[in-house]
């Protein structure tokens, strides 16, 4: 399957590097590597990640890469997962934005 950033989740994404390079900018790039690794592995396996636990029942799944929290739903439809959002592990957790995916087939 496809794997595509939200805006959004993009944009956290994107700040979340920003945060790591300013501190260590060796670190930022073992940070996006690791990333890099795990979106390919949701591609090929979009069940590997786990449900939210704060939301077990949300048609959202996890995928963590110290110290962050990546969320992602499964498109069947279009064949697609897209991440939906980008948290720092510290944050509390909030009910993520869902875009409308349709009823799997």
């Amino acid at each position: 399957m496809k794997v595509r950033f939200s805006e959004s989740a993009a944009a956290a994404y994107d700040d979340a590097l920003t945060r790591i390079r300013a501190v260590n900018r060796f670190a930022a790039v073992r940070f996006a590597d690791k990333v890099g690794q795990a979106v390919r592995r949701i591609g090929r396996y979009p069940q590997s990640g786990h449900f939210i636990p704060e939301y077990a029942n949300a048609p959202v799944r996890q995928f963590i890469v110290e110290p962050y929290r990546f969320f992602y739903v499964i498109d069947e439809r279009n064949k697609l997962i897209r991440i939906v959002d980008v948290w720092h592990g510290a944050q509390l957790a909030a009910y993520p934005s869902l875009p409308d995916v349709g009823p799997p087939r």
